[in-house]
């Protein structure tokens, strides 16, 4: 393996460690909104209302 090949590999390497992290980090603070649209819809499909 020469240098050249090792520079690859460790950039991409970096890149891809980079996009799961930014990806995980998206997934992650969306989780909420998530949780209470779910809580919404169970309400609305039962006929009542989630206020909380």
């Amino acid at each position: 393996m020469d240098w050249d090949a090792i520079t690859l590999l460790i950039l991409a390497a970096f890149g891809l460690a980079g996009l799961v992290l930014t990806l995980s980090a998206e997934i992650l603070s969306k989780i909420p909104a998530v949780i209470t649209a779910w809580r919404r819809a169970r309400a609305a499909w039962r006929g009542g209302t989630d206020d909380g």
